[in-house]
């Protein structure tokens, strides 16, 4: 009912939902749309960065090893490999809004279980049901988003939307580490929930109903493939620099996913409904796209992987710390999308992108010659130059990559998109964590074969050691003993830092590598100015492609 009538004759008192759609009908529907679905992203992505640090204290909490420990990440990843793939058939099917309301619910529940897990067991399996609506809310948020936003303003709306996805992963850790440090670690779950209840609140007010395709079929065939294949694929590439490539349990990781894989494509190439419509990559805006995403991800990532490494066990700072000192990053890329946002709806990805790869791969070079004399703020004004490079191409990168979609693939194409990124990030992190163990193996059997009694460094601080602690009461051959210790310390540290170096400068040359698929971006329409229309007024979308009039 729209409205009640009052008991007395009185005129009839406007109902909630009356009154919240005559408040926000001076808002255009694609902005509050937009205002939902950030609000989902945000809480998931800030969740997902959380946990990480809180490991080590629930491990300690539950009393358990460290393998069962890291079964509350790989809980959440498995399930995210399970079900992104699933939510272009889930919308199809049953209607954007009711499967996305279904996915905040379910992450809500999700949470709330998780900050009441009475032993590690439970909290495993709470954490699979958190990330089963977790792994949905990207993706149908960003199916949502792009169905409704003009495609003229495309640019300026991801560049609002990219803020919780660059800001979350930035303050987590630091949020992370006041929670478990401070207050207890059940609190990094429980915070989802008035977000959840909020988020699920607001989107039943603003969120309008989809057409639905009730004659899709579910493709059994590509569920199980893409599940078994990406699955295992990123266990493998998360566990791998910890346990070895040649871990057993890892080559067998890797061998499954090597025959999955394949067979998945021919599955999915073959079927009339598939679960993943591998043919949006035929599209050469959206395959170009997905290029430079793969390159921006993983140089992205590694920033937001060894800084805080390099940060906590090279340079000795906390948690804390070490978030304050990232945080400027978040502010500059923060800033930056809004511009770069508007700037491509102006005058077009390649303008925006290849500087944006360029300051990159700079500002990543300059990360490259890090020591333990690096001021802070040196790496400041790097991570201000990282923040400018990373919004100037990863929000504009996608909003292009969904120009040549048709409107009724869309939510197939950000299935496909997230399902993508989920594995760059993956190969991202394993690649990085690999190199650096090598390197600094490798590092530390060079320098430890310039330890000798001819080399004048090493011979000093031996010495100056030695004297130090003869002078604290210490015997000669005991003073002589921990000397050497010292230098021991002084060369691992040395490798560490060399071997970040190494990791940086194969990042730079990754970003380079980028410049290369960006040159091929365009715009599937042309960059228009802003409308003159009146405030509230729809701006009128480009034509459908292929048919997708059929579906608006």
């Amino acid at each position: 009912m729209a409205s009640v009538a009052q008991p007395f004759g009185g005129r009839p008192t406007p109902s909630l939902n009356t009154r919240f759609a005559g408040a926000l009908s001076v808002v255009p529907y694609h902005w509050q749309v937009l205002m939902v679905v950030s609000v989902s992203a945000f809480m998931v992505i800030l969740d997902t960065t959380i946990v990480n640090v809180a490991l080590p204290r629930i491990i300690q909490v539950f009393q358990t090893n460290i393998s069962t420990g890291q079964l509350v990440l790989a809980g959440y990843l498995l399930a995210l490999a399970v079900v992104v793939p699933t939510s272009g058939y889930l919308s199809d099917r049953f209607g954007a809004k009711p499967t996305y309301l279904m996915t905040i619910v379910l992450f809500t529940l999700g949470s709330a279980l998780c900050g009441l897990a009475p032993n590690i067991e439970g909290l495993v399996i709470f954490r699979v049901i958190q990330g089963l609506g977790g792994g949905m809310l990207m993706p149908l948020g960003m199916s949502l988003l792009f169905q409704v936003a003009p495609p003229e303003q495309r640019g300026t709306m991801m560049g609002i939307f990219g803020l919780p996805l660059l800001v979350a992963p930035m303050i987590g850790p630091t949020l992370g580490g006041y929670l478990v440090e401070y207050v207890d670690w059940r609190p990094i779950f429980t915070l989802n929930v008035p977000v959840g209840i909020l988020a699920t609140i607001i989107g039943t007010l603003i969120l309008r109903d989809t057409p639905k395709r009730p004659g899709t079929r579910f493709d059994w065939a590509g569920f199980i493939l893409s599940a078994l294949a990406f699955s295992t694929a990123m266990l493998a590439l998360e566990q791998a620099p910890h346990e070895g490539w040649d871990a057993p349990h890892v080559m067998i990781l890797l061998l499954v996913a090597a025959v999955a894989f394949p067979c998945w494509i021919v599955v999915e190439l073959a079927q009339e409904q598939p679960m993943l419509d591998l043919t949006i990559l035929r599209h050469r805006t959206y395959c170009v796209a997905m290029m430079v995403n793969f390159v921006a991800t993983t140089a992205m990532f590694s920033s937001m992987f060894l800084l805080p490494l390099f940060l906590q066990n090279v340079r000795g700072l906390g948690a804390m710390e070490a978030g304050m000192l990232l945080l400027p990053q978040a502010i500059a890329a923060s800033l930056m999308m809004q511009v770069s946002g508007r700037l491509l709806d102006r005058i077009g990805p390649k303008p925006v992108v290849i500087p944006g790869l360029l300051l990159l791969a700079y500002a990543t070079w300059r990360l490259s010659g890090l020591d333990l004399n690096t001021s802070d703020n040196t790496i400041r004004l790097t991570l201000l130059l990282r923040g400018c490079a990373m919004g100037m191409v990863m929000m504009p990168v996608t909003a292009v990559s969904m120009d040549a979609i048709p409107r009724h693939l869309i939510p197939r194409a950000t299935a496909l998109q997230n399902v993508l990124r989920q594995l760059y990030a993956a190969f991202g992190t394993g690649m990085f964590a690999t190199v650096l163990t090598f390197r600094e193996t490798f590092h530390t059997a060079n320098l430890m074969q310039d330890v000798t009694p001819t080399n004048v460094a090493a011979v000093r601080i031996l010495t100056t050691a030695q004297t130090m602690l003869m002078e604290l009461g210490m015997s000669e051959a005991a003073a002589y003993t921990n000397g050497l210790n010292t230098l021991m310390k002084q060369v691992i540290q040395m490798a560490k830092v060399q071997s970040f170096n190494d990791c940086f400068m194969i990042a730079t040359v990754i970003a380079l590598l980028g410049v290369i698929p960006a040159l091929f971006l365009k715009r599937e329409h042309k960059p228009s100015s802003p409308p003159v229309s009146a405030p509230g007024r729809r701006s009128t979308p480009a034509a459908p492609a292929r048919g997708a009039a059929a579906h608006d």
